[in-house]
């Protein structure tokens, strides 16, 4: 017998999977339904209103409030946006 044969394996138990190394997994990016962003200041008034309407069983989140309200805005004010969207007027 060869001093190799008789060495133990010192190899890790360890199968070399994606899952069970140490590396940081890459987060999956959202699929975009939403693509273009805006940003806008509110009061405490309004921050603290939509606090109470999206808790924790609101089926709306603030985003969703935000984009609805928008809308409503934009087809009301906008015949371009409103024909597009398909809210046509008369």
């Amino acid at each position: 017998m060869t001093p190799e044969a008789a060495a133990p394996d010192t190899q890790s138990a360890k199968p070399n999977t994606p899952s069970a190394t140490t590396t940081a997994r890459k987060r999956q990016s959202p699929i975009v339904k939403f693509p273009a962003r805006f940003h806008m200041a509110i009061s405490i008034e309004m921050a603290n209103s939509l606090r109470r309407l999206t808790g924790s069983n609101s089926l709306l989140a603030e985003a969703d409030i935000g984009r609805l309200a928008l809308n409503a805005y934009l087809v009301a004010n906008d015949p371009h946006y409103a024909r597009i969207m398909g809210h046509s007027r008369g």
